[in-house]
């Protein structure tokens, strides 16, 4: 049997505990001291502080994350439907504002959710590639809520590299947490809770910053990957070697690998996230098993979850 990680709960605790009916877990055996009943079974998380997997025991979270910075580039003029010959959508019939609407949507209820339980601050910066007042302003309607700070910057320069630039030049005033986005992906409510905590659980766990990206791409699955599987809050999440440019990482990341990271928008790369692909040989980057976001213009989902149900749950359409 594997050696369990757990520290021992000093006897005299043990007793206040019991003594006092505080529901705990006792860390020397993993038995429940004063059980809750509603909570039998159910592993525990808490938010900059520990988790407590039944199997595995205690692990107190030494990566404390001070704030959430989000940076959605979004570009509404951009063609999508038979734009070129490889690139589709996998839902007809809508336009890239419908698209950017439902997209944010689905993102606002997953800050919300996480909102709703824990105190980390988290910001929306919205980085506008050649977008109108008009659009711009819907924008924002539909993300105003007072637990959320909205910024709305034009990008400098126009294009996919350009707006990602941009977002390279506002995340050097965030403070911790950093989490760039496209404008084509749909967002599971859990998403961002997931995401937090299971970067405080990782880090510690690598005694080091990562990376973490929300989707399980279909092209995870086209070739033999040497990898490994962790346990986050409610999915598991493996080590993988490359990702499009929706990630997660922190302002320490963003200062140690910052010619990397610009170079993706600073160089013509084959594929187009290669210098992105170079830091995780480095420092690791995990993706969830199965998808917490999905990319919604490009390709389909590779597992069998309902992101369908979940699209048409979010889903807004433009009215100019």
């Amino acid at each position: 049997m594997f050696p369990r990680k757990y520290k021992k709960l000093n006897s005299f605790k043990r007793l206040m505990l019991k003594l006092l009916n505080v529901y705990a877990l006792d860390r020397e055996t993993l038995n429940l001291v004063n059980p809750n009943y509603k909570n039998v079974g159910k592993n525990l998380f808490k938010v900059n502080n520990e988790s407590i997997i039944l199997s595995n025991g205690h692990l107190k979270f030494k990566r404390k994350i001070k704030s959430l910075d989000i940076f959605f580039r979004y570009a509404p003029d951009n063609l999508m439907w038979n734009s070129t010959n490889r690139w589709k959508r996998i839902i007809p019939d809508i336009s890239k504002k419908d698209l950017i609407l439902t997209s944010l949507n689905s993102l606002k209820k997953s800050v919300l959710k996480f909102l709703s339980n824990n105190q980390v601050t988290i910001s929306i910066n919205l980085i506008s590639d050649s977008s109108g007042k008009n659009f711009d302003d819907e924008i924002i309607k539909l993300l105003y809520n007072d637990s959320i700070k909205i910024n709305l910057v034009k990008s400098k320069i126009s294009g996919n590299r350009g707006s990602y630039l941009e977002c390279c030049d506002q995340a050097e005033n965030s403070e911790d947490l950093i989490f760039f986005i496209e404008d084509d992906y749909i967002f599971e409510k859990d998403c961002i809770e997931e995401m937090i905590i299971t970067y405080s659980r990782l880090s510690t766990i690598f005694n080091n910053d990562i990376f973490l990206c929300p989707s399980d791409y279909p092209f995870f699955y086209d070739s033999e990957y040497k990898t490994s599987l962790f346990i986050g809050k409610n999915y598991k999440w493996r080590t993988v070697g490359e990702t499009l440019l929706t990630f997660m990482m922190s302002k320490k990341l963003l200062k140690k690998h910052k010619k990397n990271i610009r170079l993706v928008g600073e160089k013509e790369n084959i594929p187009f996230e290669k210098p992105l692909h170079d830091i995780y040989k480095e420092t690791p980057c995990l993706s969830p098993v199965n998808s917490l976001s999905y990319h919604i213009s490009r390709d389909h989902p590779a597992t069998t979850e309902d992101w369908y149900k979940l699209w048409k749950n979010n889903y807004i359409k433009y009215n100019n």
